[in-house]
């Protein structure tokens, strides 16, 4: 085997560069401004879910670990507004269809302890002219929550990156697949699939959907780890200035305002388990299905406009809370499952990794 670093070894290896490893790498730095970073993506950096996810945030939590997490990820980002002037986030008005019966558990969701309002008439028209033809069922109601947030992850990881490239002694390693990671006394080896190896000292692996492969795919699946489908279809009709977003909270599914592109994003839950991202992904026609059902059913003028969209994986774990937790290596921490909120999550899940990996909080 060979060394592509033939120089000292790196402090801390990351490994994945999307939105969790590089939050994981800019929250070590600033931290520590002389430990030697090693960022690793066996493509190109910041691609995968990272690159394809709209980034809507919404802080809520299935339980209370979850609401935690979500809760300490808005604080997170909030300093980041402060440390970041191009931070690419803002926030939008956020409305939900959502069973009568189910409102008050929609409440207990959200994470700073706020409480939905129903929309009235009034607002109903306004919104039946954004969302066209507008319909909630009987047994339905239609709430109001406070703004909620919407970013680019692809851009954020892009601008922490760069932060920590800065520095001397960062380094990215592009195209490097790590199929194993091994320790030689005080050193870790991350080694490669074409056999070469990269050194450091601790290493954080946050593969994204890449997490049943590689060097923590049996403690992936050991936690019950799986990957899946994600489909966002694209509605090729300009939402307004200022447009909301839409939640089909028992649907699992949302339209969010894509101004910028002069497009909504109907995001729906694929039915495709194990489908890893290497293999062929595609929009079926049982997603199309699904989304035409969904928009028919509660915005029918947008069923003419809904055409192609964006399709990717990821991995998704029990009760959709993310894992963060050792390995069976000593100095090796994992961050897996963001179960389609890695973006939302991503501050809180870094610094989590850091923590565990070093005894003590990182991010400043």
């Amino acid at each position: 085997m060979r060394e592509i670093f033939t120089a000292e070894s790196h402090d801390l290896a990351v490994v994945g560069t999307g939105v969790i490893g590089a939050l994981t790498a800019y929250y070590a730095c600033r931290r520590e401004p002389g430990l030697r970073i090693l960022l690793v993506s066996h493509g190109s950096r910041g691609h995968g879910a990272t690159a394809l996810s709209a980034g809507f945030d919404t802080p809520t939590g299935r339980d209370a670990a979850q609401r935690e997490l979500a809760l300490r990820s808005t604080a997170l980002f909030a300093k980041l507004a402060g440390e970041l002037p191009g931070l690419p986030r803002r926030d939008l008005p956020v409305h939900w269809i959502v069973a009568r019966s189910g409102a008050t558990a929609l409440d207990a969701t959200l994470a700073d302890g706020s409480r939905t309002t129903p929309v009235d008439a009034d607002r109903h028209q306004a919104l039946s002219r954004v969302f066209p033809g507008l319909r909630v069922g009987g047994d339905q109601v239609l709430l109001s929550t406070a703004p909620m947030a919407v970013g680019g992850p692809r851009a954020l990881a892009d601008l922490l990156l760069d932060q920590v490239l800065d520095r001397p002694g960062n380094t990215l390693a592009e195209g490097f697949r790590v199929t194993g990671i091994r320790r030689d006394g005080r050193r870790l080896e991350l080694v490669g699939a074409d056999g070469s190896v990269l050194t450091a000292f601790r290493t954080v692996v946050a593969p994204g959907p890449w997490a049943l492969e590689g060097p923590v795919a049996d403690a992936a699946r050991a936690r019950g780890a799986r990957v899946k489908k994600v489909v966002a279809f694209h509605v090729l009709t300009p939402p307004p200035p200022g447009a909301p977003a839409l939640v089909f909270e028992d649907e699992d599914a949302f339209l969010l305002p894509d101004e910028a592109g002069g497009r909504w994003i109907l995001s729906i839950t694929s039915p495709d388990w194990d489908r890893g991202p290497d293999g062929p992904l595609a929009i079926g026609p049982h997603d199309r299905a699904l989304a035409l059902a969904l928009l028919d059913r509660h915005v029918p003028g947008f069923v003419p406009h809904l055409t192609g969209g964006r399709v990717f994986s990821d991995c998704f774990t029990p009760g959709h809370l993310p894992i963060v937790d050792t390995t069976d290596v000593p100095g090796v921490v994992m961050a897996i499952g963001g179960s389609g909120s890695g973006y939302r999550l991503a501050p809180a899940l870094a610094e989590q990794a850091l923590t565990l990996l070093y005894g003590r909080t990182t991010a400043p």
